[in-house]
């Protein structure tokens, strides 16, 4: 009886090791598959980060561009104004200038 006790025992033993090393075996396999899944997951987030980056980048761009045509335009459009003015302010000094003349002359 003490051999069938030990037998058991020692069956129980080496039952319960290979339960534990499969337990071991099972775990380090969880660990392993969330460690790619949270690799693929970060690399997913990644690459949304890189494309979200490069639209923003390139909006960032167009508006920047429109405005800098908007800004070219309105820069245009007061230069002409400015050298219309200009024309103007010469044009009335002239005729000023014309009738101080015409006032010396005929005095």
């Amino acid at each position: 009886m003490k051999e069938d006790v030990l037998s058991v025992l020692l069956q129980s033993e080496s039952e319960y090791d290979n339960a534990v090393k499969s337990a071991v075996k099972d775990a380090e396999k969880y660990v392993d598959d969330r460690r790619r899944e949270q690799l693929a997951y970060i690399e997913g987030l990644k690459k949304e980060l890189q494309y979200f980056e490069k639209s923003e980048s390139e909006k960032l761009e167009q508006s920047l561009s429109v405005q800098s045509e908007k800004m070219e335009k309105e820069a245009e459009r007061l230069k002409k104004r400015m050298k219309a003015r200009q024309e103007k302010k010469a044009d009335r000094i002239s005729e000023l200038l014309k009738e101080e003349v015409l006032s010396l002359l005929w005095r």
